[in-house]
């Protein structure tokens, strides 16, 4: 009988687990690019907003940064319209405080988005905390070649901090 009852057990914790990987990852379009590291898609019969985990790209609105534009146009280029998997945080609600949805997004040929924008030097590794750290090592590796290529985000230096973007490098560059 204590058999029957450890089966039963594992097969709910199984099928348990089975759902609940399920619900973490699902195939959408993106409807609209915000930014670089911030799309829209539908999800539910609704449109969410996806921060895209473990990335930081120069911003687009209220201070303008170096690259910011081309970040976003590179997101339009690659995930506009496009069908994409999106891979969910591993915390138990994936949500950041503003409501956020936060996600890893996979491109139809199995690409990681967050892998190719920082390769493209559009984007720097930034907010990797656990739980959601299994790219990680994947990332700083690409970001270390468009690092040493320095390829735009890269191309002068003191613009990348660990805080995020110095636009001042631009401006004692410009004068």
């Amino acid at each position: 009988m204590r058999k029957w009852i450890m089966f039963f057990t594992a097969i709910v914790f199984i099928v348990g687990c089975t759902s609940q990987n399920k619900e973490k990852t699902f195939v959408t379009t993106v409807e609209y690019v915000v930014d670089g590291d911030t799309v829209k898609i539908k999800k539910d019969g609704e449109i969410v907003t996806v921060r895209l985990l473990n990335i930081d790209t120069p911003e687009t609105y209220r201070e303008k940064q170096m690259y910011g534009e081309e970040a976003k146009q590179f997101a339009k280029d690659v995930l506009l319209h496009k069908k994409v998997t999106v891979e969910l945080s591993a915390k138990e609600q994936p949500y950041d405080r503003y409501g956020r949805l936060l996600a890893y997004i996979w491109l139809e040929d199995g690409t990681l988005y967050q892998e190719k924008i920082v390769q493209e030097g559009f984007a720097r590794v930034a907010y990797v905390f656990e739980p959601d750290t299994k790219y990680a090592k994947k990332l700083y590796k690409v970001q270390e070649k468009a690092k040493k290529a320095k390829k735009r985000i890269w191309s002068v230096d003191g613009y990348v901090t660990e805080e995020g973007f110095n636009m001042s490098v631009w401006l004692n560059k410009a004068s």
